[in-house]
């Protein structure tokens, strides 16, 4: 199988797929998305937005109609059951069920928003509003115990 480092790198916003890919084969060499865009040291959730939603959107919407349906949710979802195996798999089905949270099928960028910003707010520990580096690492941490990576 080929892959497309860039389109998979860009991918990697799908929470459950970062960790999986992150943990690839040293021939992948691809790191998790820069979070913190401007450099200040912390992550406002603008900034983890874009990492998250916009970039979701922008690499697995294939058809460009602003959603993500199953069909293309699921090439990805296919790798990382690949790197990952069962875990991972299962971290994505999960990933699916509380994202598409209307069942109808595809996640909106409203139901990618929800979710982003859920996750955000577990992050954000002391509820200061900004991710630092201990909260990204223990998210990450979070994020390769449920894929098991």
């Amino acid at each position: 199988m080929r892959l497309n480092l860039s389109a998979c790198a860009a991918a990697l916003s799908a929470p459950a797929l970062l960790t999986v890919l992150w943990a690839a084969p040293a021939t992948a060499q691809m790191g998790p998305p820069k979070l913190d865009q401007n450099g200040d040291g912390k992550v406002l959730y603008t900034e983890y937005r874009t990492a998250n939603v916009d970039k979701t959107l922008q690499t697995l919407d294939s058809d460009k109609n602003g959603q993500v349906s199953r069909a293309e949710f699921d090439k990805i979802a296919g790798m990382a059951r690949t790197f990952g195996g069962a875990r991972a798999e299962a971290a994505m089905s999960q990933l699916w069920r509380t994202t598409d949270s209307n069942g109808d099928g595809s996640m909106s960028r409203s139901e990618l928003e929800t979710a982003s910003k859920r996750r955000f707010d577990v992050a954000d520990s002391n509820r200061d509003g900004a991710l630092d580096k201990t909260e990204v690492a223990a998210m990450r941490q979070r994020q390769r115990a449920a894929t098991g990576n």
